[in-house]
């Protein structure tokens, strides 16, 4: 690989971590994954995340959208329900690890 190649990488790399930053910078956000964090294993429903933290319904979607565009939440369906949780893909987290170890 040569030495320009690796600078755009690395700039790619940024760029992706910048945004993911970006979509977790709210406090509701953060309040919602952190939720997610101690949910980890089934995830939680709109109406789950809307209830324990006390916020309105759309805003709770609306911030979810925002972490799902960035990578941060995937949604899947659980029965008939529709459940969020933490999106552990790989390219994120070696993405994190580049940037901060």
């Amino acid at each position: 690989m040569t030495k320009n190649t690796n600078k755009k990488q690395n700039k790619d790399e940024m760029q992706n971590m910048a945004e993911i930053m970006k979509a977790m910078a709210h406090t509701d956000r953060l309040a919602i994954l952190k939720l997610l964090c101690k949910n980890q294993t089934d995830g939680l429903s709109v109406k789950m995340i809307y209830e324990k933290l006390q916020l309105q319904q759309p805003v709770v979607s609306r911030h979810l959208n925002i972490l799902k565009s960035a990578g941060v939440v995937r949604r899947f369906q659980q029965g008939q329900k529709i459940n969020y949780c933490l999106c552990m893909d790989k390219k994120n987290i070696e993405s994190l690890l580049k940037c901060f170890c």
